[in-house]
């Protein structure tokens, strides 16, 4: 689940703030782009080697930080509780 927001960005960038470089130069999601299941649910993969649906390639790094933007959203800072703002949760699901 996201926080309520008209549009928002899932980007990918390696430890230093740059775009990860990948043969497929995909480098985040928005949220009109983004494949969903029938019930508005959506899952992310992050990894080096193809996955099927949205995946994001790491192009073989192993540290990264991913940024979420939220445009033209009421969640600001002086929201406090995950109800207030549900943020998506992040989970490992495997390392290769």
């Amino acid at each position: 689940m996201t926080p309520a927001a008209r549009f928002w960005t899932l980007t990918l960038f390696d430890r230093k703030g740059h775009l990860v470089a990948n043969s497929l130069q995909r480098y985040g999601f928005t949220s009109q782009e983004i494949m969903r299941a029938s019930d508005g649910t959506f899952e992310i993969h992050i990894a080096s080697r193809s996955r099927a649906g949205n995946w994001l390639p790491t192009g073989g790094i192993e540290r990264y930080a991913l940024m979420l933007r939220l445009y033209d959203t009421p969640v600001g800072v002086a929201t406090r509780t995950q109800r207030d703002a549900p943020m998506p949760s992040i989970a490992t699901t495997g390392c290769p």
